[in-house]
């Protein structure tokens, strides 16, 4: 008690008469309106710049907010569009565009935060185009539908830049396809991503080509496989290096000025996969490289069985795991995602989600790693899915839940 009755008054105690209350810095009005006036447009370029740079090093869509307050600070911060499209620090990585059932807007998800922003402008970039993809580093992969020009295009920051017309890639089909078949039958896109900093790499299987090209350049170059065979899979680009499953592993495109892109094993399977009835995805699983085997075991609904192997880059080596590290992992035939489960709570842990595909309609929706399980999940477990409109989710029925929309997101391709 007496070291109650002896406590000092604060200085804000309402029980102190204000004449009696020594006077601070801000007390008078004139100081607390020339706080409330402070010019925060006139930072400097040094601690402006420095802000940018943190915003930039976690996530692109901040910095783009960050520039766009006003004129000093984006003056202060490098515009995106004077690099090139290939510079990794402006890459959405962490933004994947959803699918919708109508059209008249576009929404990107923040796959680490769970943020949905709107994108109104990318509706009239996307016009005119098919739309594949999407890769690891978050561009859109376009195929021009009139002229067959492939574009990439950052969705965050509206950059755009082209890469050869797939049609400089018939001289290298006329023997092999009816040269009456239809051009977009034949460039469809199945994965793409950096070969390295200024090299792009577009597996075309609808032609089964792997090949690389950097913007600007006016035809594609072929990687030589060198008797690897890429199997049904979705490769992908991991920390700025196109890797894709072949028979005879898990295989990185090398580029170098005095020799063609070509396959070299960067990491030994841990046991042979057959190419019939089987399919291998890459994912990038929070910067860490998992592969997943899915394999035909049986007849009917849970005839199918899925494995995941980590990848080991520096052990040059795959080994079974039986868990993901508290993540969800999504396969459609020809793509992938990986998101946490703390971020999007509904999603059981160390599960494998699959998509829409044709070939995976029948199938149960969820894999559980751990325990063997399986379950349908989404709309095939409250029976909304109406087999007449094939792989695509029909409007009337949703989706409704996010698992409805990332296994929508990773199913096979998308017309716009």
């Amino acid at each position: 008690m007496a070291i109650a009755r002896s406590r000092r008054r604060s200085l804000d105690d309402p029980e102190l008469p204000s004449s009696k209350r020594p006077r601070v810095l801000g007390d008078h009005p004139r100081h607390q309106l020339s706080s409330s006036r402070r010019d925060w447009s006139n930072l400097g370029e040094g601690p402006a710049g420095l802000v940018a740079d943190r915003l930039l090093a976690n996530d692109v869509a901040d910095y783009i907010r960050f520039r766009a307050v006003c004129s000093p600070w984006r003056q202060s911060s490098t515009d995106p569009r004077a690099h090139g499209i290939l510079d990794r620090r402006f890459h959405p990585r962490k933004w994947i565009m959803l699918r919708e059932t109508h059209d008249h807007h576009r929404r990107l998800l923040n796959v680490s935060t769970g943020q949905c922003i709107l994108m109104p402008h990318l509706k009239k970039l996307l016009r005119g185009h098919d739309v594949f993809g999407p890769t690891t580093e978050g561009l859109l992969v376009l195929l021009h539908r009139s002229s067959y020009v492939v574009r990439l295009l950052n969705p965050l920051t509206g950059h755009t830049a082209n890469l050869p017309p797939a049609t400089t890639l018939l001289r290298f089909m006329e023997q092999k396809f009816s040269p009456t078949a239809d051009h977009r039958t034949r460039f469809q896109v199945s994965d793409a991503g950096l070969a390295d900093d200024s090299t792009f790499a577009v597996n075309f299987y609808g032609i089964q080509m792997l090949t690389v090209a950097k913007p600007g350049d006016e035809c594609w170059t072929l990687v030589e496989v060198q008797g690897s065979s890429v199997l049904p899979a979705s490769s992908i680009s991991f920390e700025g290096r196109f890797y894709c499953p072949t028979n005879q592993g898990v295989m990185v495109v090398e580029t170098s000025a005095d020799q063609p892109p070509r396959l070299v094993l960067a990491a030994e399977l841990a046991k042979e996969f057959p190419h019939m009835l089987s399919t291998v995805h890459l994912v990038d699983n929070g910067r860490e490289m998992i592969m997943v085997y899915r394999t035909v075991s049986g007849s009917g609904t849970n005839s199918w069985t899925y494995d995941a192997y980590r990848v080991d880059l520096k052990a040059m080596n795959t080994r079974s795991v039986l868990e993901l590290g508290g993540r969800a992992i999504f396969i459609g035939y020809r793509s992938t995602v990986s998101v946490s489960t703390s971020v999007f709570p509904s999603l059981k842990s160390d599960s494998i989600y699959l998509g829409l595909d044709d070939d995976m309609l029948y199938e149960d929706r969820l894999h559980c790693l751990t325990d063997g399980t399986t379950e349908l999940s989404g709309i095939f477990e409250h029976g909304g899915f109406d087999e007449e409109y094939g792989s695509a989710i029909p409007s009337k029925f949703g989706p409704w839940g996010i698992d409805d929309f990332l296994s929508w997101y990773v199913t096979e391709l998308e017309d716009e």
